[in-house]
C-alpha cells in the first residue's frame, strides 16, 4: 500500500515538474504598459507607441491699415504616427501630418463641340485639362530610422537633428503658440538626410548632410535638388536638477550652408509674430537666394521657476545674378512658472521637453501656469532698395499657458509687430494678433 502511495506521489511530482518546465519555457506574452499618454508595447527588445497632436487655433488680427482684419479658427497642427524599435540599438519614428484644411485642387476642361470626323457621332471631346491649386493633405513631419549606440547614432529619414534651439524644441513645448520670426524666415525645419549624433548628459555635437524635404514635389530627375551642410554643438556647464532646485546654463553654436541647385530659389519673408496671415516684410522674388550661408548663437538659463532662451542668427547669400545679401535676427524669451514647475532640459538633445504639473486637475491641483515674455526681430533690409517691401520687423508678445494635467496645454497670447519697410513711399504698419490654442498630445 505504502510502496503504492510512494509511486502514485512520485509521478505527481514529476508531471508537476514537466508541466512546470514547459510553462518557464513558453515566453511571456507581450506586455502593455501606460507611457508618454498612450500604451506602449513591449516584447523583448521590441517597443511600439502610436503618438499623435492636435492643435486648434482661434486668431484676432488688427492691422492698422484695415489690410487684415478679422477673427479665424483653424487647425495648426494635426498628426498621427508611431516611434518603436526593433531592437535596443535599431529605432524608428514617422509622424504623419494631416491637413484638414488644405485647399482642394481644381480641374477646369475646355470643350470643342465637334472633335474630329471619325469620332462616333460628333460627341464633344475635352480639348485641354487645367489644375489649379491644391494643399498636401498628408504630409510627413518626422520620418527616419535611427541606430543608437552608448554614446552616438546615426539617423537616415526626414529629421531636424542639427536644428537650432527653438527649432529643435518640439512644437508643444515652446512658450509661444509660433516660432520666432528668425526660425521661420531663414527656413530652419526638417529636411530628408543623414545625421550623426554623439552626446554626454549635458552636452551635444551633431552633423548632417540633407537634400530636399520628402514633402517637396519630385518636378524632374534631370535636375538636382537642394542640398545643405549644417552642424550643432550645446553644452550645459551648469545643470543641476533636484527637488529642491533647478539650475541650468545652456550655450549653443549652429552654422548651415544651402544650395538651391535646380529647385526653386530660397524666399525670404516673414509674418507678423503669431500671425498666420500677410507676409508685409518680404526681401522680394528679386533677391532670391540660389545658396546661402547661416550661423546662430543661443543661450538659455533657468532659476527654478524662472527662466529665459535667447538666438541669434545671422545670414549671407547671393543670388543667380550675383547679387550678395546679408540678414539676421533674433529673439529673447523670458518666462516664469506661477507655480513652481520649471520648464524640462534635455541635456543630451540640447532642448526643453514637455512639463508636467506637480498637481494636475486630475490630482485636485490647478495644473502648471506659466506667464512669457518675447522680443522679437528681423532685418530684411539689406541691400538697400532691392525691392519695395524689403523691410524690419519688431515684435512685442505676452503668453499665458495652462497645462490642467499631462499632455493638455492651453496658450494665450498677445503679439504687436511693428513693421517698417525701407521704401519712403511704403507706410509703417502695425498688427495686433491675440491668438488662443488647444492642444493635447499623446
Amino acid at each position: 500500500m505504502r510502496n503504492g502511495i510512494k509511486t502514485a506521489a512520485l509521478a505527481a511530482l514529476a508531471a508537476a515538474a514537466a508541466v512546470g518546465a514547459a510553462q518557464a519555457q513558453t515566453p511571456p506574452p507581450p506586455v502593455t504598459q501606460p507611457m508618454n499618454g498612450a500604451p506602449e508595447i513591449r516584447d523583448g527588445q521590441q517597443r511600439f507607441k502610436m503618438r499623435g497632436r492636435f492643435q486648434y487655433d482661434i486668431q484676432s488680427s488688427d492691422w492698422d491699415n484695415n489690410t487684415e482684419q478679422g477673427t479665424r479658427s483653424y487647425v495648426r497642427r494635426a498628426f498621427i504616427g508611431a516611434q518603436g524599435r526593433f531592437t535596443d540599438h535599431w529605432r524608428y519614428k514617422i509622424d504623419f501630418v494631416l491637413n484638414p484644411g488644405a485647399n482642394e485642387a481644381t480641374t477646369a476642361t475646355t470643350t470643342i463641340a465637334d472633335c474630329d470626323s471619325v469620332t462616333a457621332g460628333n460627341q464633344p471631346c475635352v480639348a485641354t485639362v487645367t489644375t489649379a491649386g491644391g494643399g498636401d493633405d498628408v504630409a510627413v513631419d518626422d520620418a527616419y530610422l535611427e541606430y543608437a549606440g552608448d554614446f552616438f547614432s546615426f539617423v537616415i529619414g526626414e529629421n531636424n537633428v542639427t536644428a537650432p534651439l527653438e527649432d529643435r524644441t518640439s512644437s508643444l513645448d515652446i512658450p509661444f503658440v509660433e516660432r520666432s520670426s528668425v526660425i521661420n524666415t531663414f527656413g530652419y525645419g526638417r529636411a530628408a538626410g543623414m545625421a550623426f549624433l554623439t552626446n554626454g548628459a549635458n552636452w551635444m555635437a551633431a552633423a548632417g548632410v540633407y537634400g530636399d524635404s520628402l514633402n517637396n514635389q519630385d518636378s524632374n530627375f534631370n535636375n538636382d535638388e537642394a542640398t545643405q551642410v549644417s552642424g550643432r554643438f550645446t553644452w550645459a556647464p551648469i545643470f543641476e536638477n533636484s527637488p529642491e532646485s533647478y539650475t541650468l546654463l545652456h550655450i549653443g553654436l549652429t552654422a548651415r550652408q544651402r544650395y538651391n541647385g535646380d529647385d526653386s530659389a530660397t524666399r525670404y519673408r516673414t509674418r507678423p509674430q503669431n500671425g498666420r496671415g500677410n507676409r508685409y516684410i518680404d526681401a522680394g522674388s528679386g533677391l532670391a537666394g540660389q545658396g546661402d550661408t547661416t550661423y546662430g548663437v543661443e543661450l538659455a538659463g533657468q532659476w527654478n521657476s524662472v527662466g529665459f532662451t535667447a538666438e541669434y542668427h545671422t545670414l549671407e547669400g547671393d543670388t543667380a545674378a550675383g547679387v550678395n545679401f546679408d540678414f539676421d535676427g533674433y529673439y529673447v524669451d523670458a518666462y516664469w512658472s506661477l507655480t513652481g514647475e520649471p520648464r524640462v532640459y534635455r541635456g543630451n538633445t540640447g532642448s526643453f521637453g514637455p512639463i508636467v504639473p506637480r498637481h494636475g486637475m486630475n490630482e485636485g491641483g490647478i495644473g502648471h501656469v506659466m506667464l512669457s515674455a518675447r522680443y522679437d526681430y528681423v532685418d530684411l533690409s539689406d541691400p538697400a532698395g532691392s525691392t519695395t517691401s524689403a523691410g524690419e520687423q519688431s515684435a512685442y508678445a505676452i503668453g499665458l499657458d495652462w497645462i490642467p494635467m499631462d499632455h493638455v496645454r492651453f496658450k494665450l497670447n498677445y503679439a504687436l509687430s511693428e513693421m517698417d519697410r525701407t521704401n519712403p513711399a511704403q507706410p509703417d504698419i502695425d498688427a495686433e494678433v491675440i491668438s488662443l490654442r488647444t492642444q493635447f498630445d499623446f
